[in-house]
């Protein structure tokens, strides 16, 4: 694992002209408000009841940012990743899509690095590969929010094709959202991540998980693309959310209906329990517990890992609609002042073995071993108003309801085999959150209890 660092290309001028471009364009827009499609007391309405508007300066900078984004744009992207094509991890075509996505990056005055990474693939690429994730961070102005939103799509392809569908059009969605995005500011952090790895097992997006994981990342959504560039005439875009995650759906739903994007959102749901890394690069945030989005055509496509897969396979306005959906959602959650709470079970950790209650080494994937009993400590982030109660569950089996802080659970029977364990909390406004750990729970003589 290589350290983890930035290369900023701030600098105070750039900031100043950041700021001056950001006022410049609200005070411009400012007399056309009344013809603004989405107006402050309409913002609120589509979100449900525990959304709060934002303002009408939002709304402003939303259309300002949707106005940056149209098919030159992401043409431009999308025509110089598939040129690089094939991007088979570990060759020169993917080395040169890593180098450009970062200097665009870098172009965009975001902190930009690269992970390095290295690790072998699955059982369909029995290689060693060594390749790189691009990440460009815009940072929040809010000092006293250090939540982080990921907007993130995979860059590496496969052999028999281009991959201008798969995944070029979710890179082509990151680079077009960091471009508009970065050019104002917003309350939380926005980070801009492509990674390689997703075709030879999301190996990528494992090491960056992890990373982030070990360094207590606070990540408040992570939003994932994957093939949105293909549609057979539906204009329909697929939004699978986490279990907590539903209300980041009305939120895409809004952007479509109230900023004109022609675009119709088909909301679902993704199971954190049991998920076992299928999918897309998503799958690691499940894993350690984050909320996640993920986007997706409706329509599939035929000419997925094939050579069809290029640019004649991309309907260029379906993916502008797509991206404009998610570089708005992105807008509007960067600066929302509110969001439903999230619970954490913050011990014991994935990825750890524990002994005598004690976290003792690190194990691979997501493993999480407990020798003897242990206390379950679950934690609430994002709480602005009172949490009533927590739940613990082992094995489905209600086991424990605990009405204040701290939210913490004895784990102590006679075991030898997989629990799943789960809390979940209820707050004053009637609003629930999980989270769920699966132990290797071995105890064979009971603590005194």
């Amino acid at each position: 694992m290589t350290p983890y660092t930035h290369t900023n290309t701030m600098t105070n001028a750039s900031s100043l002209v950041r700021y001056a471009l950001t006022f410049f364009i609200v005070c411009s827009l400012c007399a056309q408000a009344s013809a603004l499609a989405l107006s402050t007391t309409s913002a609120s309405a589509p979100l449900g009841s525990e959304q709060q508007s934002v303002g009408t300066t939002t709304n402003l900078k939303i259309n300002a940012v949707l106005s940056k984004i149209d098919q030159d744009l992401l043409l431009g992207y999308l025509t110089t990743l598939v040129n690089y094509a094939p991007r088979i991890d570990g060759t020169y075509g993917c080395e040169l899509s890593a180098k450009y996505i970062h200097a665009q990056f870098q172009e965009q005055e975001l902190n930009t690095r690269y992970q390095n990474w290295t690790s072998w693939g699955n059982r369909y690429h029995p290689h060693k590969y060594s390749c790189q994730n691009i990440e460009g961070t815009l940072p929040g102005i809010d000092p006293s929010d250090d939540s982080v939103i990921i907007f993130n799509a995979h860059y590496d392809g496969v052999k028999a094709g281009p991959g201008a569908n798969d995944d070029g059009s979710g890179t082509a969605a990151v680079l077009a959202a960091a471009y508009a995005l970065s050019q104002f500011h917003f309350n939380r952090t926005l980070k801009f991540v492509t990674f390689a790895g997703e075709e030879i097992g999301l190996i990528g997006s494992q090491a960056y998980a992890k990373e982030a994981y070990e360094h207590n990342d606070n990540i408040l959504l992570e939003i994932n693309a994957d093939m949105i560039g293909h549609d057979n005439g539906s204009r329909t875009m697929r939004v699978i959310s986490t279990e907590d995650a539903g209300w980041v759906a009305d939120i895409f739903q809004a952007m479509a209906s109230n900023y004109s994007i022609g675009l119709t959102i088909k909301p679902g749901f993704t199971n954190r329990v049991g998920h076992k890394m299928t999918g897309s690069d998503y799958a690691p945030f499940l894993e350690y517990g984050w909320e996640s989005v993920s986007c997706w055509e409706t329509a599939g496509d035929p000419n997925m890992h094939t050579a069809q897969d290029d640019l004649s396979n991309i309907d260029l306005s379906y993916l502008v609609n797509t991206t404009k959906a998610i570089a708005g959602a992105l807008a509007y959650l960067a600066d929302l002042p509110e969001t439903p709470p999230q619970v954490r079970i913050t011990s014991p950790r994935v990825g750890s073995r524990y002994a005598a209650g004690m976290q003792k080494h690190d194990l691979k994937n997501f493993k999480t071993i407990v020798l003897d009993d242990i206390w379950i400590w679950a934690e609430v982030h994002y709480g602005t108003v009172p949490i009533m109660k927590a739940e613990f569950y082992d094995n489905g089996k209600l086991v424990s309801t605990i009405t204040q802080a701290p939210f913490k659970w004895h784990l102590n029977e006679r075991s030898l085999g997989n629990h799943e364990i789960m809390v979940k909390v209820y707050d004053q406004l009637g609003r629930t959150s999980t989270d769920w750990r699966e132990l290797r729970f071995i105890n064979l003589f009971l603590k005194n209890r």
